[in-house]
């Protein structure tokens, strides 16, 4: 049975609460990296991933294993989704039953500048909420873009524990 757009909604929420993180710095940027990269080598697979601070600083850009040159600005359009609705692309998506007119007629958004397509994920820090970005664009599944982004924040999130 297929989970309805409030329950996908929902378990995203509880997500990127679990994904919350105490800070982000430079060596998180680097955690980021190595794991996305470790990932897209292994997997032979040819994904375009994407950090980006609230301000629109790109920390870390990578495309890899002749990726199409377009997923540039798919990861673009997926961050810029985040950082102005402060949830992930893949929760806006059920926001709007994938429905790209909500961005144009409902808040006004281009759609050559924002989707309603999954993959990016807010980078949220406890003390002050959402702080960037992390985006992922290659996959053809409807949550597979989203995991890898959850996955490497998960992973971010252990690490840091773990030096703790």
């Amino acid at each position: 049975m297929e989970a309805s757009n409030l329950e996908n909604m929902q378990k995203i929420l509880q997500q990127e609460a679990e994904l919350t993180l105490d800070y982000f710095d430079s060596q998180s940027v680097r955690i980021l990296a190595d794991y996305l990269m470790d990932v897209m080598d292994r997997d032979r697979i040819p994904l375009t991933v994407r950090v980006t601070l609230k301000d629109h600083h790109i920390l870390f850009h990578y495309s890899s294993n002749n990726c199409a040159q377009d997923k540039d600005n798919w990861v673009r359009r997926k961050t810029n989704t985040v950082l102005n609705f402060g949830h992930s692309s893949q929760w806006f998506y059920y926001k709007t039953v994938g429905n790209h007119d909500e961005l144009t007629i409902k808040y006004g958004l281009s759609l050559s500048d924002y989707t309603v397509s999954g993959g990016a994920v807010p980078i949220m820090i406890k003390a002050c909420g959402c702080i960037g970005a992390l985006a992922v664009s290659g996959y053809s599944g409807a949550w597979d873009d989203h995991d890898l982004a959850v996955a490497a924040l998960r992973h971010l999130k252990e690490k840091q524990h773990a030096t703790e």
